[in-house]
């Protein structure tokens, strides 16, 4: 019996780059929830060609530093307030951990929601109390990932489930789970 492939991992269709643009609207939405605020330090460590920055400007975040292959996010010494970014999935782990290390506040990474299953993650990212997950924003609709942006936002439906995850060094609570309701960002297939 042959089983869906969701990530496409094996059929030779990932990108050996690991990149992979966030369209506009995704990055929208995620800042119309008020969790990260426009006057706090921000970076953005995987910048790519620049699409969540872009979107940061454009709300009024005026100290946004970003960068990608000229500086090493994994070897970064400072700190800033708050960071947002679409990472390298390979090295999803590595950017959580070096996240909680170089900012004071708050984090966002979009993520496959599959990322929250798995003992090692539970034990070394999960279970941290000190700077937990607060929040999961599960997209309702599959966004597809690695086609051209578009400057309307929109985007075809893809075969896997994305999540802005939130870690919030002052959050108390269990994890909470919001939804986004992306529906106006799909493309239809009239409009492709």
């Amino acid at each position: 019996m042959v089983g869906k492939n969701f990530s496409a991992n094996n059929l030779g269709q990932r990108k050996a780059s690991d990149f992979y643009e966030t369209p506009y609207s995704m990055t929208q939405q995620f800042l119309d929830t008020g969790e990260l605020s426009p006057r706090v330090a921000t970076l953005e460590p995987a910048h790519g060609k620049g699409a969540i920055v872009r979107v940061l400007k454009k709300n009024g975040f005026a100290d946004v530093t970003a960068y990608d292959q000229e500086t090493d996010f994994l070897k970064e010494r400072r700190t800033f307030g708050q960071g947002i970014t679409n990472p390298p999935f390979s090295l999803a782990k590595e950017f959580i951990l070096k996240s909680k290390q170089v900012f004071r506040s708050k984090f966002a990474l979009l993520l496959p929601l599959s990322y929250l299953h798995g003992k090692e993650r539970l034990d070394t990212i999960y279970s941290d109390k000190a700077f937990p997950l607060k929040c999961c924003y599960v997209f309702c609709r599959y966004p597809m990932l690695g086609d051209d942006l578009r400057a309307d936002g929109k985007y075809r439906t893809g075969m896997m489930v994305y999540a802005w995850f939130v870690w919030d060094r002052r959050y108390k609570g269990e994890p909470m789970i919001r939804w986004l309701d992306n529906q106006p960002h799909i493309l239809s297939a009239r409009t492709l």
